[in-house]
């Protein structure tokens, strides 16, 4: 049958569908030396955040498939793939209530002074502050972003301003706006759920994080690089933003000696958003049957390429 290189570690689910579909399964476990070696001869690829550049595809003859663990894909060369008849798919809505719910409790914990108030028991007393009622600012309505619109305006009774230039419809009692400084201007605390493209790249920069209150919070759960990380730590070294919540940084992983760790108005995870027992298992099982779906000859789920 058909050879898959996995380049990361995914829940065993994936994998087991793969070799009883009668396939020969291949872990690289990050190693780029073995990517490129066992990439030559694949008829799939399963990835999750490592660099598939055209270069790379390019090497691989039997390519069929390159089946995405999650459902941002800045980590593969589309155009080549389009041009070189690679089918590309995602796993959508697989992770989507897990990283909500991640940037969520980001939100919250910042919120209540939760790390800093612990770690230092017997002398913090900085008083949190209440998210009823507050304004929130959901840049990216996708199924993630949908999510996070619900907990906050159904569970916290928050008044949601939406900016996605891609949508036409949104729900009852949410105020869509078509100017990012406005909504960056009113929110008590900014989430970021859109994908990383060349239009988001540096999307919150030193003048839009200018815009935004002192008082605000900034939860990033969608990618790095849509922030500009110099420009969010010089604004919270120096008290023009009250703290962020990163779960995505540029570059990943965080640097040992980054200003993040330090500064105490920042919560800091590794790319741990989608990260619990249901998502993993759901994406590496969604991922799997896409490959097997495009070497049976059949149509896949949340195929975009």
């Amino acid at each position: 049958m058909a050879k898959i290189l996995i380049t990361e570690s995914v829940h065993p689910i994936g994998p087991e569908l793969l070799t009883a579909a009668g396939h020969t399964v291949v872990y690289a476990d990050r190693d780029m030396d073995v990517i490129r070696r066992e990439i030559v001869d694949a008829d799939a690829v399963l990835v999750r955040i490592i660099e598939l550049p055209g270069s790379l595809l390019a090497t691989a003859k039997n390519l069929k498939i390159v089946s995405k663990h999650g459902v941002g894909y800045d980590n593969i060369d589309l155009d080549y793939c389009k041009s070189h008849g690679v089918a590309v798919t995602i796993t959508p809505n697989a992770n989507s209530l897990s990283v909500a719910e991640h940037a969520f409790t980001l939100m919250l914990t910042l919120a209540k002074n939760i790390i800093p108030v612990s770690n230092e028991y017997r002398e913090i007393h900085a008083p949190g502050i209440e998210m009823t009622g507050k304004t929130l600012g959901l840049i990216g309505m996708g199924r993630i972003g949908k999510h996070v619109l619900h907990m906050c305006k159904d569970g916290l009774d928050m008044h949601v301003i939406v900016y996605d230039p891609y949508i036409s419809e949104i729900p009852e009692g949410v105020e869509k706006v078509d100017d990012l400084s406005e909504l960056l201007r009113r929110a008590d605390v900014v989430t970021l759920h859109c994908l990383l493209t060349d239009e988001t790249r540096k999307l919150i920069d030193r003048e839009r994080l200018a815009l935004m209150k002192p008082t605000a919070l900034l939860i990033n759960c969608a990618r790095g690089p849509i922030v500009d990380e110099a420009a969010l730590i010089e604004a919270l070294e120096n008290g023009r933003l009250a703290g962020a919540g990163l779960d995505v940084t540029d570059p990943e992983p965080v640097a040992p000696d980054s200003p993040l760790f330090k500064l105490p108005n920042v919560i800091v995870t590794p790319h741990y958003a989608p990260t619990t027992v249901e998502s993993a298992t759901r994406v590496s099982k969604i991922a799997a049957e896409n490959i097997n779906a495009v070497l049976a000859g059949q149509e896949p789920v949340g195929r975009i390429v």
